[in-house]
């Protein structure tokens, strides 16, 4: 079938997935949890499921070590859960913060950041 497309006065273009970004392992040693201390930190992106990308490209990331990790991903324990919503809150100011320093209004910079994550946590 793509034989046919080849040889069309406009060819069907070709579909190219995404790629993902990952959190590589290439510098997992010369981190340190920020809870612990611990050696070996894995990468907490802030915001997971559809906002893991935008948690990637904006930073809102956070080094942990494995057991560190595995207690705010599963989200179960009242330390987790209060981590999660602080994070999550600081990272919202941060970005909103950056936002009016370039010039934008605070509710010009909350509809930014709405518009990007979906969900107000202020």
């Amino acid at each position: 079938m793509m034989e046919y497309y080849k040889t069309c006065a406009y060819p069907k273009p070709q579909t190219r997935k995404k790629k993902k970004k990952q959190n590589g392992y290439k510098d997992k040693a010369s981190r340190f949890c920020a809870y612990c201390g611990k050696p070996y930190a894995e990468r907490h992106e802030v915001f997971g499921g559809s906002n893991r990308q935008i948690s990637i490209d904006l930073g809102f990331q956070v080094d942990v070590c494995h057991e560190h990790h595995e207690e705010l991903h599963m989200n179960c324990s009242k330390w987790a859960q209060e981590e999660n919503i602080k994070l999550r809150r600081f990272y919202q100011k941060k970005y909103e913060e950056e936002k009016i320093d370039e010039g934008m209004t605070p509710e010009q910079a909350r509809n930014d950041w709405m518009i990007l994550i979906g969900r107000n946590y202020l």
